[in-house]
């Protein structure tokens, strides 16, 4: 019987029969303490009888899309500076890094929804634009944007 097979018993309140020095031996479940242990890749939580794993390698997807959600953040922050309504639509004008640019192409219908943004363009930001310069995960941007008439 392996660890796993031993712990899933005591789990489940019945006794582990053991033998040692040619004696059987009886463990309850009461007398022993099963802890779960993480894999690699995984992050482990566990109350009473439950116990939740959670994968926490990154796909590249997941890495973009994480990207996106904080570009959309930044967004969110630029449009408060330049004072615009929370019903005011926008054009947005970005100037990225190749991953974060990525990002926001393969979540552009995301970003654009979440935004208000009616026009995105990945373009210098015209002179009459709020304009904000940042970097976030190692990638750069700049982005600008104007009030859509």
């Amino acid at each position: 019987m392996d660890a796993e097979e031993a712990a899933r018993t005591l789990q489940s309140g019945s006794p582990l029969k053991v033998k040692a020095g040619g004696e059987a031996f009886d463990i309850l479940a009461e007398e022993v303490e099963v802890k779960a242990q993480a894999r690699a890749g995984f992050a482990v939580a566990e109350d009473g009888a439950y116990v939740a794993a959670l994968v926490t390698d990154l796909t590249p997807e997941l890495a973009a899309e994480g990207l996106a959600r904080e570009f959309i953040r930044r967004v969110q922050d630029l449009r408060k500076t330049a004072n615009l309504d929370v019903a005011d639509r926008i054009e947005l004008f970005v100037e990225a890094s190749a991953g974060l640019n990525s990002a926001i192409e393969a979540h552009v219908d995301y970003i654009k929804a979440e935004t208000l943004t009616v026009k995105l363009s990945f373009a210098a930001a015209p002179a009459n634009a709020s304009v904000v310069e940042d970097e976030f995960e190692g990638d750069k941007v700049k982005v600008g944007l104007v009030k859509s008439q």
